[in-house]
């Protein structure tokens, strides 16, 4: 793989009159052509600062950051433009810019002192466009977009810079979870078919274990751990970076689980199987351990059109018609025991 840009004993922070303040340091890192990288870490690990200071944006407290073999923070700001863009979460203010007047500002960069676009220029904006799937909003104003709308064309204004860099700073922090898949998709779709790297910082841990090539993973006061997401999460290096009093990762459904405080036992099965695990995750949700010879049981049955659940106890058999009305019943059974 080609080695577009390279971390070399990076230290990030603040620096003051008086002191330096450490947020990061000793981090040793490359991102390649053609991946998709997501940077993840819990809350106050430093994500936001170190991505600004791989944009240049910020200056190091120590270490370099190289981009095809040259110091980005030697390279000047109207150069460096045409090889690395930028998306961050706050809000833009465009006015009453289009949509498409938006992305032209990623052509600037390659402009001449009038800032006319050329043919070539226009060709280049509508392929960015098409690319992050934003045709139909091209001639809107992006003061009428949907947040997740806006951010398609801040993706594709990045991505008419035509760096070979992209930076995105929590650009779906603020997004409801199909824009955010949709957002991912978009991203993981332009590394493999336009060859760029992307390194997005993000608070989705779903969608990073399920798209990212590799995971840069920035736990609070420790180094930067890299590795390929299934790599990090059988390591046990995920499950440490968020590790919390009260929550802990699960390694086979590779989310994070709620420690219950367990009241009561019952047994569920039947089927269709996917009401059955849907059961059962109501069963923990509401503090009753599920375990098979519990003398309390949930069975599950397929009731034509729905399925229907039937609560077995002690000499009583309840049939209701929803988890939440099963779950009502549970609650209000005299017969049950705590653990």
């Amino acid at each position: 793989m080609e080695k577009v840009l390279e971390l070399k004993d990076l230290a990030t922070g603040y620096a003051t009159r008086a002191e330096k303040k450490v947020v990061t340091d000793d981090i040793n890192a490359e991102l390649y052509k053609g991946e998709l990288v997501c940077l993840i870490g819990p809350n106050g690990a430093g994500k936001s600062t170190l991505m600004r200071t791989i944009s240049g944006t910020q200056k190091p407290l120590g270490g370099e950051v190289f981009l095809n073999g040259t110091n980005i923070y030697g390279i000047p700001p109207r150069q460096l433009a045409k090889k690395l863009s930028l998306v961050l979460t706050e809000r833009v203010n465009a006015g009453m810019l289009s949509a498409y007047e938006v992305v032209a500002l990623g052509r600037y960069p390659h402009t001449n002192w009038s800032g006319k676009l050329s043919q070539r220029d226009h060709e280049i904006i509508e392929e960015a466009i098409e690319m992050a799937g934003a045709t139909e909003l091209a001639q809107r104003s992006l003061s009428e977009l949907s947040d997740g709308e806006r951010q398609k064309i801040m993706v594709a204004r990045a991505f008419a810079q035509e760096p070979e860099v992209m930076i995105l700073d929590e650009v779906t922090a603020f997004l409801d979870l199909p824009r955010r898949v949709e957002i991912m998709k978009l991203l993981r779709n332009m590394a493999n078919d336009s060859g760029k790297c992307i390194l997005l910082s993000t608070h989705d841990m779903d969608l990073a274990l399920r798209g990212a090539d590799r995971i840069w993973l920035l736990p609070k006061g420790e180094k930067l751990q890299i590795g390929s997401p299934e790599d990090l999460v059988l390591d046990g290096s995920f499950e440490n970076a968020f590790s919390s009093e009260g929550v802990s990762f699960d390694l086979e459904s590779g989310s994070f689980k709620i420690h219950n405080h367990y009241q009561w036992t019952v047994s569920v099965a039947g089927a269709p199987a996917p009401v059955v695990q849907w059961t059962r995750r109501a069963m923990e949700r509401i503090g009753v351990r599920v375990e098979e010879n519990a003398p309390i049981k949930v069975m599950v049955e397929s009731g034509g059109e729905a399925p229907v659940w039937k609560l077995v106890a002690v000499n009583e058999e309840i049939t209701c018609t929803s988890i939440h009305e099963l779950v009502l019943k549970l609650k209000g059974l005299e017969a049950l025991e705590p653990v």
